[in-house]
C-alpha cells in the first residue's frame, strides 16, 4: 500500500509507505549451526515497516529481494568458531508475495486477508575446516525455488492510529533437498508460525511497528533432525520526512529457544540455539500505485550461526 492509499483507507495516519509486510517465506540462508543447516524458514528482517498495517481490500503484489553476506561463523561462546576458516556466504533470493484482502467480510471487527509467497534462491558457500585429520576445503551452492508459504487467513484491527494483525503461516518442503548436500534450497521440513504485528503512530509523521513470530519446527525424516523452535521479532522505527519520504532504523532480533535433536539426544550438548540481534538505517518512498524500500541490517550478539550483513529491496504494487 502506498502512502496516498494509506491515508485514502485510514485517514488518521499520515505514513509514505505499505512495503514491509509479511512475506515469511522460505529457507534464505543454509549453513552449519543452529537448527538443521543454520537456515530459517522465516526470513528475518522483511517484516520492518508498517507490519501491522493490512493492506485495503483487493489484491496485492510484493517483491522482496535479499542480499546477505558473512564472512564468520560464530559458535557458541559468541566467538568465531575454532573449526572453521575461510567462511565465506554469499546468499540472493527473489520472493513474491501474493495477498487478497476480502471485500465486504470481517471477523470479530477485523477485516480478512490471504497470502502465499514463492521465493527463490541462490546459495554459495564455502570454507575450511579444521578435522583431526587435517584441513579440508568444503564448497557448495545451489539455485532454484525454496520453500513455499500459506498464510489462509489474516485478521486486520485498525483502531485510530494503533493498527494490529494477526495470523498463522505455514511453511510447506517444496524447495529441492539432498542430504549429502552441502547447502540446499530447501529444508525438507514443515513449520508452522502463529505471528502478531502491531503498527503505533503517535503523531503523524511518527512510525513505531513490530511483528513477533513463533516458528515450530518439525522432523526431516531424511536425517532424523529435529530444529528447535524460534522466537523472531521484527521491528521499524520510522519518520517521515515528505510525504512520500520516509527514513529510519530497522531491523531483527531472533532466538532458538528450544534444542535441535537429532536421534533423541541435544546436538553438540548444547542444542545448537541460535541467536542474533541486527539494527541499520532504512530509507523508503511511496506513490499512488508503486512503493520502494531499501534498508541494511547489521548483525552482533550472534552465537551459533554466521555473522554478516543484510541488504532488502522492497517493492510494493496493487493490482485488480
Amino acid at each position: 500500500m502506498s502512502f496516498f492509499e494509506f491515508r485514502g483507507h485510514f485517514r488518521s495516519v499520515g505514513i509514505p509507505l505499505r512495503v514491509g509486510a509479511a512475506i515469511a517465506s522460505c529457507c534464505w540462508i543454509t549453513t552449519l549451526h543452529a537448527t538443521e543447516g543454520d537456515g530459517n524458514n522465516y526470513p528475518i528482517g522483511v517484516n520492518t515497516l508498517l507490519s501491522g498495517v493490512q493492506p485495503p481490500p483487493g489484491n496485492h503484489i510484493y517483491v522482496y529481494l535479499q542480499e546477505y553476506e558473512a564472512t564468520t561463523l560464530v559458535g557458541n561462546s559468541g566467538n568465531p568458531s575454532g573449526s572453521v576458516s575461510e567462511f565465506s556466504l554469499h546468499a540472493q533470493a527473489a520472493a513474491f508475495r501474493l495477498s487478497h484482502v476480502w471485500r465486504d467480510v470481517t471477523f470479530l471487527g477485523a477485516t480478512l486477508e490471504s497470502r502465499t509467497n514463492i521465493p527463490f534462491v541462490n546459495l554459495d558457500l564455502h570454507f575450511d575446516a579444521h578435522t583431526p585429520k587435517g584441513t579440508v576445503y568444503k564448497s557448495g551452492s545451489a539455485t532454484g525455488l525454496s520453500d513455499l508459504t500459506v498464510g489462509p487467513l489474516f485478521l486486520g484491527w485498525h483502531w485510530g492510529n494503533l493498527h494490529q494483525v494477526v495470523g498463522l503461516e505455514f511453511f510447506l518442503p517444496t524447495g529441492s533437498y539432498d542430504a549429502s548436500r552441502l547447502v540446499n534450497p530447501g529444508r525438507h521440513y514443515y513449520s508452522m508460525q502463529p505471528n502478531y504485528a502491531v503498527t503505533w503512530i503517535p503523531v503523524p509523521n511518527v512510525e513505531f511497528s513490530a511483528r513477533a513470530l513463533y516458528s515450530v519446527n518439525s522432523v526431516n525424516h531424511v536425517t532424523d533432525y529435529h530444529s528447535g523452535n524460534e522466537f523472531i521479532v521484527d521491528y521499524n522505527a520510522g519518520f517521515r520526512i515528505t510525504p512520500m519520504w520516509q527514513i529510519g532504523a530497522s531491523g531483527y532480533f531472533y532466538r532458538q529457544v528450544t534444542d535441535d535433536t537429532q536421534h533423541g539426544q541435544s546436538v553438540n550438548g548444547n542444542g545448537n540455539r541460535g541467536q542474533v540481534f541486527a539494527v541499520g538505517p532504512s530509507i523508503a518512498y511511496g506513490t499512488r500505485k508503486f512503493s520502494v524500500a531499501l534498508k541494511y541490517q547489521r548483525e552482533m550478539m550472534v552465537r551459533n550461526r554466521p555473522e554478516g550483513n543484510r541488504v532488502w529491496l522492497q517493492m510494493y504494487m496493487p493490482f485488480e
